[in-house]
């Protein structure tokens, strides 16, 4: 629990300090010209993480989701223009909920509420239909540990996405966040099915999102 709890300060701490530059990606608002050309580039499958998301919360009619590391709220405010009543996102980096905050102030509609914690520490019981957790394994050890968490939250479904390993990108992202004191994880697509089965999930349908990251976008399903 030590290690876990230690891990989650670095997280924390990192994404505060990087949370103007994560909100960026999803928009080229204040973006030069070579940033906006390197995200359009390389950071293509988080727009196709983005619109997934939004596209399974519709197709399942979800009315209640919990967005875990729901970071600047850019997921909150799509899911909420799409007719999602009951929203609640939580995260360990107050920078990004204050972000959050800013982005879904001007939202009606839907009941949106905001929790600065650790969702491995967070207890509620209150299920959601859906539970979005979308950049978030990317930073999480005990994977299957805390997807069986979410599980006993959810009524029908998880969607998340997760890196995938690459020979070249890997290494270097390993020591790019090693340099800014953030620990990253990376998973193969069996690992990822096995991560649902000892979760306690039925079934697991995973693909691949294009792009430079190329991550995997699992849909967990309680049934």
């Amino acid at each position: 629990m030590g290690t876990i709890r230690n891990e989650s300060v670095e997280i924390g701490s990192y994404f505060d300090r990087a949370a103007e530059a994560f909100d960026g990606l999803y928009s080229p608002r204040g973006q030069n010209a070579v940033t906006r050309w390197v995200n359009r580039r390389f950071r293509r499958d988080i727009v196709g993480r983005f619109l997934r998301t939004v596209q399974h919360a519709k197709e399942t009619a979800s009315a209640s989701v919990l967005d875990v590391g729901c970071g600047s709220g850019r997921y909150i405010t799509a899911l909420a223009e799409a007719g999602v009543r009951r929203i609640v996102g939580i995260d360990l980096s107050i920078e990004m909920l204050e972000l959050a905050r800013r982005q879904t102030s001007q939202l009606s509609g839907a009941q949106i509420e905001f929790i600065h914690g650790d969702f491995s520490e967070w207890s509620s019981v209150e299920q959601f239909d859906l539970i979005v957790a979308m950049g978030f394994f990317d930073y999480v050890n005990e994977a299957a540990t805390v997807l069986a968490k979410m599980r006993t939250s959810c009524r029908r479904s998880v969607i998340a996405s997760f890196p995938s390993r690459h020979w070249f990108r890997t290494p270097l992202r390993r020591i790019r966040y090693r340099l800014k004191k953030c620990p990253v994880y990376f998973y193969g697509a069996e690992q990822i099915e096995q991560i649902g089965r000892d979760a306690g999930f039925a079934r697991t349908e995973l693909t691949k999102i294009p792009g430079a990251g190329m991550d995997y976008v699992a849909i967990f399903w309680l049934q």
